[in-house]
């Protein structure tokens, strides 16, 4: 499990360095802010492409295979961002880091599924994705520090030398099961994993995982993955090395909330809608008093932001709990990868949406002859509006999704007017026996 949470702390890090290269990359490119959000969406969009294609590889050939060649992928792709002179070249190479990236996360999930079950299954599983989240650390602090001091080229190049010292520490040391027998059984064929896919979608609880992913893993990833320093520098005016303080603090917090969410949910399963609709609110209403409060948002507001968006990327995986509650470990796969589309898909049409509107709010300074500034304050007020539209989105398909999964689980037991939390308990404690 250590190499496994060591491969996906490499890949956060590959996935958020350009959250912090950001503003070099608009400086060397010399682009605007919908050129500059292709980094991070064409990479973000086929992550989410290859979710339900890693899945039904990771249900046939296991974690092991997944993760060795989801981070050789990732680190050519790295290297290929450290040479590049001229923005579609770096394109390019973010969409092959994408492409890695698909591999890895889902595998980790399956990892821990085949290494523990029940409610110690959800602790590790929160504390591996905690310490996979120290690599947003490792972009926002020394990595940044090594953009300031070596440049673009020889920054990206050490990462990618990093990236490959994983792929064989991952070769070497990653086991798929506890019990070997698991690790050995008969792969099923690709129409059996095509069918188990299918079925898992008809799931309303695995659509409950899904649109639970999708509204709380997208606002944090937007924040940290590209717009966040941005924001943080150009739109509140905050200097560069308390911005990237205040996103290195999202690792700090999710340490600190993202057990206590586990313990919550192995103990009080039939709660858990109950904390994504508080997390849900809390977001909407920070963001709500950030971009509408006249003026500069004070320090202390913005410090509540990051905390509120730290905690809700430990809270969407909840989403994973879900699938593992509803689903069979041998389909977890496909599960996995269907559920986890949810949040990427939310999180680059974000991002491609804010770009649009970062340079929209530009030209109309422009045309009222107006100083026109690509990261003003003005312009991060409607780009990060667009989060809105994702809330409510995502809210309303849950809560739909939630009242199907209530009704299947009656229908399925055989149950009359008993609380779904409760046959989620019961299913939970039939699985670890």
């Amino acid at each position: 499990m250590i190499a496994g949470a060591l491969a996906y702390l490499m890949t956060v890090t590959n996935r958020s360095s350009m959250g912090v290269a950001s503003l070099l990359a608009s400086q060397k490119f010399e682009v605007a802010a919908t050129s500059l959000s292709t980094l991070a969406v064409a990479q973000l969009v086929v992550y989410a492409i290859m979710q339900v294609p890693v899945g039904i590889l990771l249900d046939r050939y296991g974690s092991k295979a997944m993760l060795v060649f989801g981070t050789a992928v990732m680190t050519g792709g790295q290297f290929l961002v450290a040479v590049s002179t001229e923005l579609g070249l770096a394109v390019v190479g973010r969409m092959f880091v994408g492409f890695g990236d698909a591999f890895v996360f889902i595998s980790v999930i399956r990892l821990v599924n085949g290494w523990f079950v029940g409610s110690r299954a959800t602790r590790v599983q929160q504390l591996v994705t905690n310490t996979g989240q120290l690599g947003q650390a490792v972009s926002a602090i020394p990595f940044a520090a090594m953009l300031g001091s070596y440049g673009w080229n020889t920054s990206f190049t050490i990462l990618a030398g990093a990236s490959f010292a994983v792929v064989f520490i991952s070769a070497v040391f990653i086991v798929n099961d506890r019990e070997p027998r698991n690790a050995e059984h008969k792969s099923p064929s690709l129409k059996i994993v095509f069918g188990q896919l299918i079925e898992n979608v008809k799931h309303p609880g695995v659509r409950m995982a899904f649109w639970t992913h999708f509204v709380l893993q997208s606002a944090p990833s937007v924040f940290s993955l590209l717009w966040g320093f941005p924001f943080l520098v150009g739109g509140q005016g905050i200097e560069p090395h308390i911005a990237s303080l205040l996103l290195s603090s999202f690792v700090i917090i999710g340490f600190i909330v993202g057990p206590l969410i586990s313990l919550f949910c192995a103990r009080y399963p039939q709660r858990r809608s109950f904390l994504i609709l508080s997390n849900v609110l809390a977001l909407a209403i920070v963001w709500s008093m950030v971009i509408f409060i006249p003026g500069k948002a004070p320090i202390w507001l913005v410090a509540l932001l990051c905390l509120v968006l730290a905690t809700s990327g430990p809270m969407s995986m909840i989403a994973m709990d879900y699938t593992r509650s509803f689903i069979d470990k041998s389909r977890l796969g496909t599960a996995t990868g269907f559920v986890n589309i949810g949040g990427f898909v939310a999180t680059f049409s974000m991002m491609f949406l804010a770009g649009i509107i970062l340079d929209l709010v530009k030209a109309a300074s422009s045309a009222a002859g107006q100083t026109a500034e690509l990261y003003s304050l003005n312009g991060f007020r409607w780009a990060m509006s667009v989060q809105f539209l994702v809330l409510i989105i995502g809210t309303s398909m849950f809560v739909l999704e939630r009242k199907k999964a209530r009704a299947k689980l009656f229908l399925d037991e055989g149950i009359i007017l008993r609380p779904i939390g409760v046959v989620i308990s019961e299913r939970i404690s039939r699985k670890t026996r």
